[in-house]
């Protein structure tokens, strides 16, 4: 039984490391981004995550006024070991497509999926702003 608690105690201890790595890492990343691009003020810095079965995918996006995507940075996997990436596929890409696409009840990737939650939240950031 001893045995059983130690191993128990060491695996707590063991994710909490992996864990703090992982936020040091996720807040040198966001610190990059929002440094690359804070000469553009018309530019809005998005995150999200969507849950899988079994994985996280993190999406950090970069848009301009008129919702356009900039960049799209993608974490996907075992969140401890997953570093960002970025896709180049969503790059000049407008948010809504992704929102409507979703509201036509297309099936969407876990990327574009949060893709539309993001321009989501844009939209509730505009509509309570006005």
């Amino acid at each position: 039984m001893q045995i059983l608690l130690v191993i128990l105690f060491i695996l707590m201890i063991t994710q909490s490391f992996t864990s703090i790595i992982q936020v040091k890492y996720y807040q040198k990343f966001i610190a990059s981004i929002t440094n690359k691009y804070k000469e553009n003020s018309s530019y809005e810095f998005y995150t999200d995550v969507s849950k899988g079965k079994l994985l996280k995918t993190i999406v950090a996006v970069v848009v301009d006024s008129n919702g356009k995507i900039i960049s799209c940075h993608v974490c996907r996997g075992f969140t401890v070991f997953a570093r960002f990436k970025e896709d180049i596929n969503y790059r000049d890409v407008l948010l809504e497509e992704f929102y409507l696409r979703k509201d036509k009840k297309d099936r969407l990737s876990q990327v574009e999926d949060t893709l539309a939650k993001v321009y989501s939240r844009k939209l509730e950031t505009v509509t309570v702003n006005q």
